[in-house]
């Protein structure tokens, strides 16, 4: 069977489903019982699978429908980590709160999803972990009963996701009528030979499914919503989590089914990086809200990641630029979520108005939130900073230096939206003492953000090394 090749997924399916009894019953301070164990859960799978690093791969298992290779393991140790801050937030978050057993449970089933998706070279299992994936995902959203826009975020996340996920599973039918196979490899090598017409027909529709969940124009629409009205913890691991697999996802596809640059897909995907980090951006402009600024926030980082995607297939550096900067992208986007489940937790709303005087209030999490938002605008000598380089780099050394010029423009405009909040953090004087929540988890989960987001800036060694391993990916 194989089994041992999949130990950390085995070990958050054990758990996830142990913890199913165990959240029913648990009652007073016994609720806290499946938090620890999922964040004990999460640091069993890091370990196993940064094991996984010095092992001779790449090769398939299960029949050839899953890859143990480099892209997917550095890809899963992102997941893995989103996952455990997630958790962490959660514990404090939901304390004393009916979802507090239940949360655990959805963050490790929708990272499962999302880790199997990093390593499905199936079309079935394609389909079957991004369903795993967002039926986790819509329990996360929908936590906390009876909250109006709770559960308007919900429907539509619902709707939206389930269409977008049809039309892709349809697209991938065509896939396997073009070849008789559902092997990603077995496609790729059968595809040429088919109709290019209906190989891009095949492209569209099944990219439709990826797109929505990176969260590309025009596919973007749900996101604002739902993460304004999800809990900042949930809406936090919604702009990295689903993120993180869908883009592994999308390069393992294109890259194995699509060799050559079939039905066009790098120019596609290169106009929609420019749609979508426009969009973003000039959106984010005008938020009063930090949980919507941060979705168009999340929509543009999408444009620039897609940017080292149009060129992936004759620039192997974009998959490690790619690697590099979604682990930044956890760290920094995690950190702003952290501090912003604090401010939602202890005053009721995450307008940006109340950050007012943030900084003589609670001067460690506005620190965090400072650091966190500059990291994002790809301010030296942060995390951002460094990724946006490396996606740039990467960009024209795949000729696409327009492409590069337009990322730039946008990097530029975003400085406005991200350097607005801490403006308010400092300078304004503080008219009220700014109460925020306390707690084991916020601590820990910051610390751990923040030390992510400075690390891989001023020491970026060690984790380039890492993800150099992306290139190790079964063909």
């Amino acid at each position: 069977m194989e089994l041992w090749a999949i130990i950390p997924e085995l070990i958050l399916a054990g758990i996830a489903l142990a913890l199913v009894p165990v959240a029913g019953w648990a009652r007073g301070r016994w609720q806290a019982v499946p938090g620890m164990v999922a964040a004990f859960g999460f640091l069993a799978a890091i370990v196993m699978t940064a094991r996984m690093l010095s092992w001779t791969m790449p090769f398939p298992i299960f029949e050839g429908t899953y890859a143990i290779d480099g892209f997917s393991t550095v890809f899963k140790l992102i997941l893995e980590l989103g996952g455990l801050i997630t958790v962490l937030v959660a514990q404090s978050y939901f304390r004393k709160h009916p979802a507090h057993a239940h949360a655990p449970i959805a963050i490790l089933l929708s990272t499962l999803g999302g880790i199997g998706l990093t390593s499905a070279l199936d079309l079935g299992m394609i389909v079957l972990f991004l369903q795993l994936l967002s039926l986790a995902s819509y329990l996360l959203v929908a936590l906390v009963r009876g909250d109006k826009l709770g559960n308007e975020a919900t429907m539509k996340y619902f709707i939206y996701a389930a269409t977008a996920l049809a039309i892709m599973a349809y697209g991938l039918t065509f896939l396997y009528g073009l070849t008789g196979s559902l092997e990603l490899r077995a496609i790729g090598a059968a595809l040429p030979a088919a109709d290019p017409v209906w190989v891009f027909v095949a492209f569209a529709l099944f990219l439709i499914g990826y797109a929505f969940e990176i969260t590309v124009v025009p596919f973007h629409f749900w996101a604002p919503d739902v993460y304004a009205g999800a809990t900042a913890p949930i809406a936090g691991y919604l702009s990295v989590v689903p993120k993180v697999a869908a883009f592994a996802g999308l390069v393992r596809i294109c890259l194995l089914a699509l060799p050559g640059g079939l039905a066009n897909w790098p120019t596609v995907i290169a106009i929609l990086a420019v749609a979508t980090m426009c969009l973003g951006n000039l959106a984010a402009l005008r938020q009063t809200r930090l949980k919507r600024l941060l979705a168009y926030s999340s929509i543009a980082q999408a444009g620039y990641l897609l940017m080292a995607v149009a060129v992936a297939d004759r620039v192997p550096a974009a998959w490690s630029a790619i690697a590099y900067y979604l682990a930044a992208y956890l760290f920094m986007n995690l950190g702003a979520f952290v501090v912003i489940a604090q401010i939602e937790r202890g005053t009721g709303t995450d307008h940006i108005a109340n950050l007012r005087g943030l900084g003589r209030s609670a001067p460690w999490p506005a620190a965090v939130l400072v650091l966190s938002l500059l990291s994002l605008a790809g301010i030296p000598p942060l995390a951002g900073f460094l990724g946006k380089i490396f996606l740039l780099t990467a960009t024209i050394d795949g000729g696409l230096l327009w492409l590069a010029i337009i990322g730039i423009i946008n990097m530029t405009v975003a400085l406005y939206y991200y350097i607005a909040p801490a403006a308010q953090i400092y300078f304004p004087v503080p008219d009220r003492q700014l109460h925020l929540a306390r707690g084991f988890g916020y601590q820990l989960s910051l610390a751990l953000t923040l030390l992510g987001t400075l690390f891989l800036g001023i020491l970026p060694a060690p984790i380039m090394t890492i993800t150099r391993h992306v290139g190790e990916l079964l063909r």
